[in-house]
This record gives structure tokens, sequence and C-alpha cells, in this order.
């Protein structure tokens, strides 16, 4: 008998660290996931197989790979197990995409199927999870990327999942977002709308605004709002187009709504922000550039 996934997005910028909560389904979130167990007595459920894990290893989840933790209640001391999670799309995709960044995104990429360290070297990384905590300290963020760099330095003691139907899931999943965010980018001068993206998946209407929301962790009006401003600002940066142009061309019903959601996200009206970044045009070669900028901004406005 399949267990019943649910999906668990945490509510966070970058990171979260939390302690591990026990429960019945498994669950799956658009989050990386590191677990720590720091004492005996933590087990991993991944697709239809069991993990009893020990202190000292280090199990590294992709996100939309549906998991279950248990504790064993019999046990004398209570049982201990923190777990990471972290998302990458606070950090920018311009630095995400970077050289700098290609062997933390690959060993990122190769946790699809549950990744488990252990042996000489966690002891390092151990050092990094005691250090870290939920604050908006810069020093927090070097701590998760020198955390990354160092579980990226090391050989996998093993990938856990390798059932073909639990990947397929996952897939599936991953598949379905990338139709909803694929459509929402060409489309954003219509008048978008739940039931519209909704039946592009063959979802109803409430079934995919849940999904969406696990998934991005954002509501689906917020997360077009952000799209059309994303658009907008990069149309600001690249073209001579009027400012009312601009509203209509991503999508929004008048200039004033334009410019209250503008500034809304980024804190400067269109107006202010063309000027602030016209020397961004000069030898423009691509839209990284642009793209960092806006998510810096984006970033910025969530603190």
């Amino acid at each position: 008998m399949c267990q019943r996934v649910i999906a668990n997005t945490p509510k966070f910028q970058m990171f979260d660290l939390q302690k591990i909560e026990e429960t019945e389904h498994m669950i799956f979130g658009a989050d990386y996931i590191l677990i720590r167990p720091k004492t005996a007595g933590c087990t991993l459920h991944l697709a239809n197989t069991n993990y009893q894990l020990r202190v000292g290893q280090l199990i590294l989840l992709a996100p939309f790979n549906p998991f279950r933790l248990s504790l064993d209640q019999h046990q004398k001391e209570p049982t201990d197990c923190d777990t990471l999670h972290f998302r990458l799309n606070a950090m920018g995709q311009t630095f995400v995409d970077s050289v700098q960044f290609y062997t933390i995104k690959t060993m990122l990429e190769q946790s699809r199927n549950g990744t488990l360290f252990e042996g000489q070297g966690i002891s390092d990384i151990h050092h990094l999870l005691d250090k870290m905590e939920n604050s908006f300290e810069f020093s927090q963020v070097l701590n998760l990327l020198g955390l990354l760099e160092k579980l990226s330095a090391m050989i996998p003691a093993r990938y856990l999942a390798n059932n073909r139907f639990e990947v397929n899931n996952i897939k599936r999943t991953e598949n379905r977002v990338h139709i909803a965010q694929e459509y929402i980018a060409n489309n954003l001068a219509e008048q978008l709308s739940v039931a519209l993206v909704a039946e592009q998946l063959h979802m109803a209407d409430s079934t995919f605004s849940r999904f969406f929301h696990a998934n991005l962790g954002v509501t689906f009006r917020q997360y077009v709002i952000e799209q059309r401003v994303r658009q907008a600002a990069r149309y600001l940066v690249t073209t001579d187009w009027t400012i009312a142009h601009i509203g209509s061309e991503v999508g929004f019903s008048s200039l004033s709504n334009f410019n209250s959601k503008f500034k809304s996200l980024l804190r400067v009206t269109p107006r202010e922000y063309r000027a602030s970044h016209i020397d961004m045009r000069k030898d423009i070669e691509s839209s990284r550039a642009v793209e960092g900028q806006i998510q810096k901004q984006l970033s910025d406005t969530m603190l």
C-alpha cells in the first residue's frame, strides 16, 4: 500500500535549521535537506526502503524527494536529529550558475536519489553545523556556503534510492512545476489565472493552488506579480520602451497598478529603477547581470 505524500515547505528565505519532527506520512518540499543524526534511533524512510541512521552520518536529499523520518520511542535517552533546509533560489541564479559554484551545484544535482556521507572529513562539516543558527547575520550565509563546499569535496559513501518508481514520481513533480513556470513566463501579458494554468496540467484549481504553493513557497498570485516585475525590470534596462508600454507588455492592467506593484517589490518606481541602472546597458552580452541585480533587490526586500 502506497504511503500518502504531503507537502512541507517551511517559511524561510535562505536556510532553516530544525530539530526533527516525526511525521505519519511521507513529505516532500521544494528545499534541499541535510539530515544529521546526533543520537541513535532515527530512521529515514525513502521510497520503499528504511535506513537506520547512525551518529556521524550526513544525508543530503534534493527537492521533490518524498521522505519520512521516524524516532525510536523506546530509547532511554531522547532521539536527537537536526535537519537543515536550504534553498538555492535565495542565492540568485547568476551566483548558482557561476564557475565558482559549479562543484557544489554538481553535488546537489547528484542528491536526487539521496546521498549518504560519512567517514574522514565529516567532522569539519559537523563543526560548521554546530556554528549555524537561524539568524540574518552574514556569517551564517558564509557557514552555509563553507558547509556546501566541504561537502562537495567529499566522496559519497553511497546513494540511497535507486527505485525507478520513486525517481519517476520526483521527475513528474519537477516537470509539472516547470510546465507551470514556463507557461507563466510565456504568457505574462495575458490575464493569467489559477484556472488557466491548472488547465495546462489537467489539475483541479484547488489542487493546483496547493501544489504550486507547496513547491514554490509562494501563492500563485504572488509568483505571477514577481515574474511580471522581474521581466519589467529587464525591459527597463535593456529597451527604450516607455514605462506604460512595459507595464502593458508584462500584464499589468494599468500604469498605476504597475508602479504600485513594482515599488512594493523593488522599493523604487520603474522610472527611478531605469534611471539608476542606465549604465548597465553598456556592453550587455546577456541578461545574467540584470538577473543578478534583480534577484539581489528582491532578496533584500524579503529580509
